[in-house]
């Protein structure tokens, strides 16, 4: 037996899956703001439920928003000094397009000479003593983490790691990140990437020690996992060094299990929440990818992530219509029942909307739906038609034309819309299990390993270096835990260095298989 959890902006959904795959029972409960209580009451109420035994339970799997919402709360996340290594001091200021809340938490960089360049493989960092301010700093409580970031670091990482090394000697338990593992060869893209990571740290140890506090309570002893931006898993090791992956992981996770449900191969999933909505195209339960962070509006990085495109509403914001245009306020709290008409508050909210024109759009024992026989009907018709514009915008940039991919419906929020709304689009479907596309797509993770780096030919054949690669991308994959028989390239990409004399690759590498449990 398998465990999925879904912690969302909302509601925190918990799934327990037989090992062929067959969804056994489901519980959920409002997500709480220390998270851990959420996932608790979840837990507990789909063992009781079930009635297995703890010990049954072989392996728990996790996708959540939280760290995507602690991205713009200053006060959970890490102080973090910035550490340059550079043959002269790089006069970008750091993040510099970022939110003010969030650069005052970066220091002033450190500065320390490479002995690199493009063309030039140097030696050791002679000099630490730029880094004795730093050690006093971090002394003194006033540092959470640290980032290293190296302007030659995608081809020479060791300078990088021997930085690290250096602090870790006076500090070992200090969160570091190093810039070379994310890849991209831009440095602010790569500065930015292990900036976020950093600033993510002290979030992520605080949930996984939650996490973990929680499930010992349930007499769970089996391990865990976060699923990852791509849809795949990470252990709690990894989360730990790489908080910044699992950004989008929960956006993820209930498009994957949206395609699941569905039963189809190639659809456009939409995901309708409380608070947000969630698009893109699955193929084979499976998100295209690009390079940028365009989920998370100022924050430019370097990462790599799931092509969704996102509304920054869902059915528990507030409409209101000034000079006949429809404005959509915040939430009041993430539970609807506290103050939406239809459950007997008496704030209007987009769910009541469409209840008004829709009263049997679906079944709940508390609504009250004669409490909007005075909301006008015009206004909420107004709402629907924003609402439903909104998304069929979406749904034009992400249609196949030739092709007429059906629509899969999923999130709290998705039996409101009737199929009816999508006009052109025929094929609209609300899949049974539909509130728990999330924790049934983080149930269905598969392993990856995605490897960027550059490589130096020296006098071999570019045909024997990418074999090298790949064989050591799936190497990685199988020391996650993916069973060997399964794993598979799904893309290889080289990027040559047209101006460093046909020397040097950038090789570019994802293997994936089933996990083995």
């Amino acid at each position: 037996m398998k465990i999925g959890i879904d912690i969302g902006g909302t509601n925190t959904h918990a799934v327990l899956v037989s090992g062929d795959g067959k969804l056994k029972m489901v519980s959920s409960s409002l997500t709480t703001p220390d998270v851990y209580t959420g996932v608790y009451r979840s837990m507990k109420a789909l063992l009781q439920k079930s009635e297995i035994r703890a010990e049954e339970v072989k392996g728990i799997y996790i996708g959540t928003t939280e760290l995507m919402n602690a991205v713009y709360d200053e006060k959970v996340l890490a102080k973090t000094a910035l550490i340059r290594i550079a043959r002269r001091p790089v006069n970008i200021t750091p993040a510099l397009k970022w939110p003010a809340t969030l650069r005052r938490l970066i220091t002033e960089p450190y500065f320390m000479e490479s002995d690199h360049g493009y063309n030039k493989s140097g030696g050791r960092i002679a000099d630490f003593k730029p880094l004795e301010p730093l050690y006093q700093s971090i002394a003194d409580g006033k540092i959470d983490a640290v980032c290293i970031v190296g302007s030659y670091s995608p081809l020479y990482e060791n300078e990088e790691v021997a930085v690290k090394n250096e602090i870790r000697k006076r500090f070992p338990e200090m969160p570091i990140t190093v810039s070379h593992p994310f890849g991209t060869l831009g440095f602010v893209e790569r500065e930015n990437a292990a900036l976020l990571n950093s600033l993510l740290s002290k979030v992520i140890e605080k949930i996984l020690a939650n996490l973990a506090d929680g499930f010992s309570s349930l007499l769970l002893e089996c391990p865990f996992w976060l699923t990852q931006n791509n849809g795949s898993l990470m252990s709690v090791e990894q989360a730990m060094k790489f908080p910044v992956l699992t950004l989008a992981s929960g956006a993820a996770n209930s498009l994957k299990g949206a395609a699941k449900l569905s039963g189809l191969q190639d659809v456009i999933a939409v995901d309708i929440g409380g608070s947000k909505v969630y698009a893109a195209r699955v193929v084979g339960e499976d998100l295209p990818e690009v390079m940028g962070s365009s989920d998370f509006p100022g924050l430019e990085a370097g990462l790599e992530m799931p092509e969704i495109i996102s509304l920054p509403f869902g059915t528990g914001n507030r409409p209101v219509i000034r000079k006949g245009e429809v404005e959509l306020l915040p939430l009041l709290s993430n539970d609807i029942k506290q103050y939406g008409i239809a459950w007997g508050g008496d704030a209007l909210t987009v769910s009541d909307c469409f209840l008004k024109l829709f009263p049997d759009a679906f079944y709940d024992p508390e609504l009250q739906t004669e409490k909007l026989k005075y909301v006008p009907t015009n206004d909420c018709a107004m709402v629907v038609q924003y609402v439903v514009q909104k998304i069929k915008e979406i749904l034009d940039r992400l249609q196949n034309e030739e092709k007429n991919l059906p629509i899969v419906l999923v999130g709290g929020g998705s039996p409101l819309f009737n199929p009816k709304l999508f006009g052109k689009y025929q094929k609209v479907l609300n899949p049974a299990g539909y509130p728990y596309s999330g924790a049934i797509g983080a149930c269905d993770a598969t392993i990856s390993e995605v490897s960027d780096k550059v490589y130096w030919l020296n006098d071999r054949s570019k045909k024997e270096v990418v074999a090298e690669a790949a064989s050591a991308c799936k190497l990685e994959a199988i020391k996650k835990g993916a069973d060997p028989d399964t794993v598979k390239l799904t893309y290889i990409e080289e990027y040559p260095f047209e101006y460093m004399k046909g020397e040097i690759l950038r090789i570019k590498i994802k293997a994936v298989g089933e996990q083995i449990l």
